[in-house]
């Protein structure tokens, strides 16, 4: 393990222009990669054995990478953030209350993501991954485990150094907890009545609908920020036992009913919580499964839909104490750069 090495995201000012500094997160795998183009030109020439070495260009073409996540209760607002339309904040009292949105159009900052990869020898080797925007995330909750969100970026340029100097510092919080199953309730209505649901996994996930290969002739190989292209797609799936409450979630399934979903997770850092509202969901399946060794279970994948009425289709409120700090002004949501 690498015990040195450290990842950070920083909110850039503009697309493909690195912060002077990044937030701390504790990644679980290192999965940022670089992708290059060769151009080659081949023809007719005599003596040609294969392709000549000077008929070849390397084009820079950006990258994808993941950042892998224990929730933790105090510091994720820029992960989150990056994966939701909209975000605004109130204080009231000691508590900073931020609130995410899904939107129409996409008002999600770009960021610099920084990989810190120690060599054999403990030379310290920082990455800046430049223009970086979420495509897709997942959010998952299972008994005893964290809770973990994934988060995969779409990046426009990296460049790398070993002058301590030119390493973005990382600023991590002082003091926060991870959100664990032990503390994560679900609650699904039905018609206004809650349904009850011994669940013992439970996933959500968005495709943002990106479009990342936005290159042009313009002199250099460099791609524009991504924007939507596509409708977004968030789905998620609920696992557990089969009961007589469960078989009312069967019977809404087959009836292709609209139900309300809401995900509540209490922190152990005082004053801190985090909740996900999707007021309009739908079973795409499946039926109960029997077993010969363990009691019946009920997988129920499901849809998120645009409920219709204004409400976002989710919505996540983060809750964490106010820093001792002012802010930098949040930028205007819900438009592209």
């Amino acid at each position: 393990m690498a015990l040195d090495a450290a990842i950070g995201i920083g909110e850039e000012t503009a697309y493909g222009t690195a912060p002077t500094s990044v937030i701390g997160y504790e990644g679980k795998a290192d999965s940022w990669k670089v992708s290059k183009e060769f151009i080659e030109s081949v023809g007719f020439r005599r003596g040609m054995q294969t392709a000549r070495a000077d008929r070849r260009n390397i084009v820079q073409m950006g990258g994808e990478g993941e950042l892998e996540v224990d929730l933790l209760d105090v510091g994720a607002v820029a992960l989150l953030s990056a994966v939701f339309d909209k975000h605004t904040y109130t204080d009231s009292g000691n508590s900073r209350i931020h609130v995410f949105e899904s939107g129409v159009t996409s008002g999600a900052p770009s960021f610099t993501a920084q990989m810190i990869r120690p060599t054999a020898e403990g030379t310290s080797v920082a990455y800046k991954h430049m223009g970086c925007v979420a495509t897709e995330w997942e959010l998952t909750a299972e008994t005893e485990n964290a809770v973990t969100l994934n988060v995969t970026f779409d990046f426009q340029d990296v460049s790398h150094t070993t002058v301590p100097a030119q390493i973005l510092p990382i600023d991590y919080p002082a003091d926060a907890r991870a959100y664990d199953w032990s503390r994560t309730a679900l609650t699904l209505t039905r018609a206004g009545t809650a349904v009850p649901l011994d669940a013992g996994k439970f996933s959500l996930s968005g495709d943002l609908g990106m479009k990342t290969d936005r290159r042009f002739l313009r002199g250099t190989a460099l791609k524009k920020k991504p924007v939507r292209a596509a409708v977004p797609t968030y789905e998620g799936e609920l696992e557990g036992e089969f009961t007589a409450d469960s078989l009312k979630l069967y019977e809404a399934f087959i009836a292709g009913e609209v139900l309300g979903l809401r995900v509540d997770l209490a922190g152990l850092t005082p004053g801190t919580s985090l909740r996900f509202d999707c007021p309009a969901i739908q079973f795409t399946g499946e039926s109960p499964e029997a077993s010969v060794d363990d009691l019946t279970t009920h997988t129920l994948p499901f849809r998120v839909l645009d409920p219709g009425d204004g409400q976002a289709a989710i919505k996540a409120t983060y809750t964490e104490p106010k820093p001792k700090t002012a802010p930098p002004a949040l930028k205007a949501t819900g438009s592209p750069e």
